[in-house]
């Protein structure tokens, strides 16, 4: 959805940037607002690139390979098993 949003908006921005003709005209300056909009697509693109492993400056091992990052998932997990342990079998309510 974003890809296609920005597709549009590149699509427009070279309308602007040149006539029919292909003559370049003046660059278009971006307002506050489509600075705003701009920079929070790019924080997006730039967190999603992230998470997706395509940052080559990141030693990603680093925490991949850290146990100890591990531990609060594996904490909610044991949490949550304890507590289903600790209920009571029941039968379920019959079917309407």
């Amino acid at each position: 959805m974003e890809e296609e949003a920005l597709q549009q908006r590149l699509s427009l921005q070279r309308l602007r940037d040149g006539d029919e003709d292909g003559d370049p005209s003046p660059p278009h300056i971006p307002d506050a607002s489509e600075r705003e909009l701009l920079r929070a697509e790019f924080l997006s693109r730039m967190e999603q690139s992230f998470l997706e492993g395509q940052d080559r400056e990141f030693d990603y091992s680093q925490v991949d390979g850290n146990a100890d990052l591990d531990l609060g998932i594996i904490a909610e997990r044991d949490a949550e098993e304890r507590y289903f342990d600790a209920e009571e079998p029941s039968a379920a309510p019959p079917l309407q």
